[in-house]
C-alpha cells in the first residue's frame, strides 16, 4: 500500500502543474475561493472532486453488496467493478491533493489529504474482496472460498471506518481559508 501511495503522490506531483481554476460553486466545496491562492484553490477543488468520487464509489459498492446479499451474484459484479474504478479515481485525486497541499506548505492540509488516501486504499482492498466474492459465488465456488473473500472485505471495510475522510471545508480551513 505504501508503494501505491508513493506512486500516486509522484503522479499527483507531475500533474499538479496542469491543474488550475477556481471553485465552481456547486455547493460541494468551500466558499473561500476568492481569498485563496491558485494553489490553495487547486488543493480544495482536487480534494472535493475526490470526495465526490469516493462517495459515488461507496453508493455503488452498497448496491453491489445488497445484490450479493440478495443472492444476485451476477448482478452484483457490475456495480462492484464500477465502485472499484471510482475508488481508484478517488485515491488518485486525494494523492494529487496531498501533493498540491505539500506545495502550499500547510502540513495540516497534507495530513488530511494523506489520511483520505489511506482510507480509500483500504476501501479499494475491501471492494476488490467484495468483487472477488461476487465473482466466486457467480462461478459456483465453494462456501469456504466465498466466505474468505467476505471476511477480507469486512476486515478492510472496518479498518477504513477507523479513518476519517474530512469534508472539503476542513481542507479549506487547514489552508487558512474560511469555509
Amino acid at each position: 500500500m505504501s508503494t501505491r501511495r508513493a506512486t500516486l503522490t509522484t503522479v499527483g506531483g507531475l500533474t499538479a502543474t496542469a491543474i488550475s481554476g477556481c471553485l465552481n460553486g456547486n455547493g460541494g466545496g468551500s466558499s473561500g475561493g476568492a481569498d485563496g491562492t491558485a494553489e490553495q484553490r487547486a488543493v480544495i477543488t482536487t480534494y472535493d472532486d475526490a470526495v465526490v468520487d469516493r462517495n459515488d464509489a461507496t453508493e455503488r459498492r452498497n448496491i453491489g453488496v445488497n445484490r450479493f446479499n440478495e443472492r444476485n451474484y451476477g448482478e452484483a459484479i457490475e456495480p462492484l467493478e464500477t465502485a472499484l474504478s471510482d475508488y481508484e479515481t478517488a485515491e488518485t485525486g486525494f494523492a494529487e491533493a496531498a501533493s498540491l497541499a505539500t506545495e502550499t506548505g500547510e502540513e495540516s492540509a497534507v495530513a488530511i489529504c494523506e489520511t483520505a488516501v489511506d482510507e480509500v486504499a483500504l476501501q479499494i482492498d475491501a471492494t476488490d474482496a467484495a468483487l472477488s466474492a461476487a465473482r466466486a459465488a457467480d462461478g459456483g465456488a465453494d462456501a469456504e472460498t466465498i466466505n474468505g473473500h467476505i471476511e477480507t472485505f469486512r476486515t478492510h471495510r472496518d479498518e477504513a471506518a477507523a479513518l476519517t475522510v474530512e469534508d472539503t471545508d476542513a481542507v479549506a480551513s487547514a489552508l487558512g481559508l474560511e469555509p
